[in-house]
């Protein structure tokens, strides 16, 4: 039985005071297709999966797996008009894993391949309930588990994020996003998706794409503002010279003035996981632009960023607390306090230690529970991690835990193209040699999953054996 008209959510009626302002205006653009989509058309998009949405009841979860563009948005814009909760998966999700996740955090329906399925109705288990009867969107969260953690945001949590973004970034009604980043990750929601629905902050989308094909269209569109990950940028950084911007978009071929400038990116920022000084070197010295670092998580929204990128250059902390948001650091421990964080008391205690240094800065230490107990003598992995990435010739790193006939001892991946024994010289000469892990891998290039982040299941299959 369909609902005869649609409870709408907040984020839509801010969507259609922005288009009525905006109706005409550019605010996305489909790369792969060169396509421009207005603010009008974007809603008019909209509207045809309206007549499918009323079948179900306001605050019922719809899942759905869609690559970066126009579906994407008008999908979320409907889900908002409808007053459901948007449940977004990874675009490259097989569809098992989307049925098994859609289905484990209580979707009504799953849309894949331009079609909605069915998933009957929900479990009255706690796990699938919907506890937050205002929550718009369901934000998953790979955790520290094996299991997708499901964080549920109010639109007024997104919405005070996106204000946060806004405000701290400098990000301006008149810039351009390159949207490569998952627009349904809690970082492209923030600084892609609801800078968008806030104040007209247009993007360039893009799906599929290779590295040199984003420079490409940041000379082509103009970019201004580029949201990315470590990896991406350290691809980027080791591009050769000669990669060419594409003319203007009548098709005529670029000059020899604009063949290699990117001249109209203003800010370059980077989240997801840890950046290192010899990637924010790199980049700075192929193109000449500093990295901003960015720290947040899933359930408070931005938390620090470094405003000026000079803390990015040296990896000496992850920045400033964000306007808008509190941070306190209390035996050890980290604490946010904001509008954006996704809980009732608006407080979140993260799973992570850190300290301020001279600066006002925060500077992490590593998680809650990984501490290494090695001779009696306490040591944390990300102590030993952060030395490792600044080594020169390292371009990231991880060392974690492990145990070995009762003893802890410490494992490190490292991404170099030195060998073991000329990284651990140089590490030797800057920590004593209890602290030197025990076993590592050595590779050009460490694994990383499907978010950017280096794949520590993937390392512990290949570190060498302990002896």
């Amino acid at each position: 039985m369909k609902r005869k008209v649609p409870q709408e959510g907040l984020l839509w009626s801010h969507w259609l005071g922005l288009q009525k302002r905006l109706r005409n205006k550019t605010v996305l653009i489909d790369a792969a297709k060169d396509a421009s989509w207005t603010a009008h058309a974007l809603t008019e998009a909209a509207f045809p999966f309206s007549d499918h949405l009323l079948r179900y009841s306001t605050g019922e979860r719809i899942a759905f797996r869609l690559p970066n563009g126009p579906e994407w948005f008008a999908l979320f814009l409907a889900l908002q008009r409808a007053g459901l909760v948007a449940v977004p998966l990874d675009g490259g999700m097989p569809t098992e894993g989307c049925l098994e996740t859609a289905r484990r955090l209580g979707a009504r329906a799953l849309y894949l391949d331009g079609e909605f399925h069915s998933l009957g109705k929900v479990s009255a288990a706690p796990a699938t309930q919907v506890r937050n009867k205002k929550c718009c969107c369901v934000k998953i969260t790979s955790g520290s588990g094996a299991l997708p953690k499901a964080v549920e945001c109010r639109a007024e949590h997104l919405l005070a994020d996106g204000r946060n973004v806004i405000q701290t970034m400098g990000i301006r009604a008149g810039d351009l996003n390159l949207a490569v980043i998952p627009l349904g990750h809690s970082y492209g929601l923030g600084n892609l998706v609801l800078p968008l629905i806030a104040q007209g902050t247009a993007m360039v989308c893009a799906g599929d794409y290779v590295p040199r094909q984003l420079v490409t269209w940041i000379g082509r569109y103009r970019v201004t503002v580029f949201p990315a990950v470590p990896a991406l940028l350290r691809v980027m950084a080791a591009l050769p010279k000669e990669v060419a911007v594409a003319g203007p978009r009548d098709g005529s071929p670029p000059t020899a003035a604009t063949a290699t400038r990117i001249d109209s990116l203003r800010t370059v920022i980077s989240a997801g996981a840890v950046l290192t000084p010899a990637v924010a070197q790199a980049f700075f010295a192929r193109y000449g632009i500093k990295i901003h670092n960015f720290y947040g998580s899933s359930e408070t929204g931005g938390i620090c960023y470094d405003r000026t990128g000079s803390a990015s250059l040296t990896g000496r902390s992850v920045g400033k607390p964000f306007a808008g948001v509190s941070v306190t650091v209390k035996a050890g421990r980290i604490t946010v306090e904001s509008l954006a964080v996704a809980t009732r008391s608006g407080r979140w205690r993260l799973g992570d230690f850190g300290e301020w240094n001279g600066r006002g800065e925060l500077v992490l230490l590593g998680r809650a529970g990984q501490e290494a107990n090695i001779g009696g003598k306490k040591v944390h992995p990300l102590e030993v991690e952060r030395v490792l990435r600044a080594l020169p010739g390292v371009t990231d790193a991880a060392v974690w835990l492990e145990q070995s006939q009762g003893r802890d001892l410490l494992a490190a991946g490292v991404e170099t193209t030195q060998s073991r024994a000329e990284i651990e010289r140089a590490l030797a000469a800057c920590l004593p040699a209890w602290k030197l892990p025990k076993t590592w891998f050595i590779a050009r290039e460490l694994p990383r999953t499907a978010r950017g982040k280096l794949d520590l299941v993937a390392m512990k299959r290949q570190v060498e054996p302990f002896v």
